[in-house]
């Protein structure tokens, strides 16, 4: 019996002891740090992702330089997943696949042979068994130092090989072809720049190393995408989106008229031109518009975008046409700036456009410093045995007699000559025909050659404002190879008014309603007095919205799906209106927790009962089927009503739970996510039953309103919500007494 406790006892001893909190704790944490730093997030030095490092590391090794033959991709798959990369064959040939398209990166890095995808259907592209590929000249730009010192060097996943931890970039690439990534608890999303402008702001700071960014705004003015593309966002919204590292930007197409047509000759980035052609089909099919004759696409290799709008009478301006189509098509979207970047440091934060550059100066600085050190040593050993040389044409006869009379002529040889171990060793393996006159003057030429070198070298060496010119007109000459004029125009005009509807046909004014029990119905115009409604028998009035007759509803319950109605459903409703049910096919016991109106194209605020959210984009919420689709994952909890979030203007949320705990924070902190469980908005005890009882958004000039039944509303100003702004994963702060004067039956109101 001993004998077998004290085996068991063994057997116990080999194992570590934890709480299952504490092991989930870190081994979540783990992970994260795994995503964020080795997966998703891009690297300030080189602007590329792991896996877009080790693709571009393995092509060089394996000689596929822009001047080779082009090879299968599968062989440069292989050998990314084999060596450096242990992840999906799919995923990786992918990222590959991005990094040779031209309409997704300003400069692309691998050069493609066959079919590598389209702006329209950008993952149409062909297996890797079927493409070829090979680095371009841009990519020259990442690799043609590597050797000399200038990156640091790690080992693989099996220990067997090294990699660089990054590439010796010669240009701030993080802002010339940007970069997007959803990594844990945060993203990025970096905007693409003319590298005229980079490279002349690069230099800029480099002279002048105290310049503000509104000095680099000056030179840099605005992202520059690919597929071209008109930015109308304000001059104050792009300063803000360089100043801060987040925003948004307002992109639209570009066009001109030919003849009785317009003519769409650019789309937004990550626009397509089917998605685009299909909504304005749509439009015309259940007849919101009858100002448009057809519509066809006529683009091709020449031109990548080349949408045909035929007019049909002449009712409406083409101002008036292209307004009403920005409005209510992808051919004007909002894309999300999020600065977010791993710096020298290896720790992922949010930049400024000015730390980016003061970053990568410094770090690009250090490889130029590294590589000419790495020069100057290779030169001063070669230096080294050039002398040699020059003493043994001095004292060729004698060496020759020592060599041909003494057993040991080592030490006399090297006495004679005053050489080193080194020196020593090279002349002796000196061949004959080297010892010819004219080798004589080709050393004594080198030589010459060499010690210029060095000194130039040295001099560079010796003084910082030299390394900052030698990076000034080693980026001026990229500039010089690479510059072009900008693709992507900007207007700063106020332009963003044109994107109410201003054509349409038969538009009027809507009052929709939905009541608690799930029935909906419509009422005329929008001066509807919603006191006077009647409702069923235990039924009673919940959310109601002014809207237009050609708008789009969504509507959302509590497990977390999401349904559309199209305008051709809209009725005005007699009696008590209809069910929801009638028009989606929903699960037994489903609530509808909310509605909203997706033409309005705002973004929407997701939250559940536990508290997690994310902002979704009103792209992301249009539903064909009347299943309707999985939106939030609310898992055991419920998700709330959605609250609308202007991203331009709203600035923080307001979250509130049952035990009247309040915190406010950045709408910036919460991530933009098609679907998903989203983020803490606020930190609910895991043994607690608390739940959400009201969110809402918030901007600077606004207050809190506490409503109740039988007293007098109370507001909460600005001086007082200030001690509520607090990081979400806080616990929020306890609701001061005096506004909590109803248990259960306080309601919430943004004024």
């Amino acid at each position: 019996m001993n004998k077998k406790q004290k085996t068991i006892n063994e057997k116990e001893s080999k194992h570590e002891v934890t709480s299952l909190g504490e092991f989930s704790e870190s081994a979540y944490l783990n992970y994260s740090m795994y995503v964020i730093l080795d997966r998703a997030l891009p690297s300030i030095t080189d602007g590329l992702k792991p896996v877009q490092r080790r693709i571009i590391y393995a092509m060089d090794q394996l000689g596929l330089t822009s001047q080779s033959k082009f090879k299968k991709s599968a062989r440069t798959i292989g050998d990314v997943l084999g060596k450096y990369h242990p992840h999906g064959d799919s995923a990786c040939y992918e990222a590959m696949v991005m990094l040779a398209q031209g309409f997704s990166y300003n400069y692309p890095l691998v050069e493609g042979q066959g079919n590598w995808g389209t702006q329209d259907d950008p993952k149409s592209f062909a297996a890797m068994r079927y493409t070829e590929s090979r680095l371009t000249k841009y990519s020259d730009l990442f690799l043609s130092d590597i050797e000399k010192n200038t990156v640091s060097w790690s080992k693989n996943f099996d220990g067997t090989l090294l990699e660089p931890k990054h590439l010796p970039s010669k240009i701030p690439n993080i802002l010339i072809n940007g970069s997007s990534g959803i990594a844990v608890g945060m993203s990025t999303d970096i905007p693409s720049h003319n590298i005229g402008e980079i490279i002349d702001a690069t230099t800029h700071l480099i002279d002048k190393p105290k310049s503000s960014i509104s000095d680099l705004l000056k030179i840099i003015k605005g992202p520059d995408f690919p597929t071209e593309g008109e930015i109308i966002s304000k001059e104050s919204d792009l300063n803000g989106i360089y100043n801060f590292g987040t925003g948004n930007i307002k992109l639209r197409a570009t066009y001109f008229v030919e003849g009785k047509n317009i003519v769409i000759k650019s789309i937004p980035y990550q626009s397509h031109t089917t998605k685009i052609i299909e909504q304005i089909q749509d439009q015309i099919a259940n007849k919101k518009i009858i100002f448009i004759d057809n519509i066809s696409d006529d683009s091709d290799q020449e031109h990548p975008v080349r949408i045909i709008i035929r007019i049909k009478g002449r009712s409406h301006s083409v101002d008036d046409i292209m307004s009403h189509l920005f409005f209510s098509t992808d051919l004007e979207k909002n894309l999300r700036v999020n600065l977010n970047i791993i710096g020298t440091d290896n720790k992922p934060s949010v930049k400024n456009i000015r730390e980016i550059l003061t970053e990568w100066v410094k770090f690009r600085l250090h490889s130029v410093k590294n590589k000419l050190q790495w020069e100057l040593d290779k030169i001063q050993e070669r230096i080294h045995i050039l002398e040699a040389y020059v003493k043994v044409y001095k004292y060729l006869d004698k060496i020759i007699k020592l060599i041909r009379t003494e057993d040991n002529p080592k030490k006399k040889i090297i006495s004679l000559c005053k050489l080193t171990e080194k020196q020593y060793e090279a002349i002796i393996n000196m061949r004959i025909r080297s010892l010819a006159k004219l080798q004589e003057e080709s050393v004594l030429n080198e030589l010459k050659k060499l010690k210029n070198e060095e000194k130039s070298i040295t001099l560079l060496l010796s003084s910082s404002n030299r390394l900052k010119t030698y990076l000034k007109k080693e980026l001026n000459e990229i500039k010089k190879d690479f510059g072009r004029s900008r693709k992507t125009s900007i207007n700063n005009q106020d332009t963003h008014k044109s994107n109410e509807i201003k054509v349409s046909v038969s538009i009027s004014d809507l009052t929709v309603i939905i009541s608690k029990n799930g029935w909906i119905k419509f009422h005329k115009g929008h001066n509807v007095d919603i006191t006077k409604l009647d409702f069923k028998t235990g039924d009673s009035y919940y959310q109601h919205l002014h809207i237009k007759s050609n708008n789009t509803l969504a509507f959302f319950d509590q497990h977390g799906m999401i349904y559309n109605m199209a305008s051709d459903n809209y009725q005005v409703s007699r009696g008590q209106g209809e069910p929801l049910s009638k028009y989606f096919k929903l699960q037994d016991g489903t609530q509808m927790i909310g509605m909203v109106n997706i033409s309005e194209k705002l973004s929407v605020l997701n939250c559940s009962s536990m508290g997690y959210g994310f902002i979704c984009v009103h792209d992301e919420m249009f539903v064909k089927n009347k299943k309707g689709k999985k939106l939030i994952n609310v898992k055991k909890s419920n998700a709330i009503k959605p609250i609308n979030v202007d991203l331009d203007n709203d600035k923080y949320y307001v979250i509130i739970t049952s035990e009247n705990y309040m915190l406010i924070e950045k709408l910036s902190e919460i991530p933009i996510m098609p679907r998903g469980k989203g983020v803490k908005l606020i930190n609910i005890p895991k043994t607690s039953d608390e739940t959400i009882v009201y969110i809402g958004v918030l901007r600077q000039d606004q207050v809190l309103e506490f409503s109740y039944t039988s007293r007098k509303s109370r507001v909460m100003d600005h001086a007082v919500l200030q001690n509520y702004i607090m990081k979400r994963t806080r616990r929020g702060k306890k609701i001061e007494k005096k506004f909590l004067l109803e248990k259960g039956k306080t309601t919430y109101n943004i004024k």
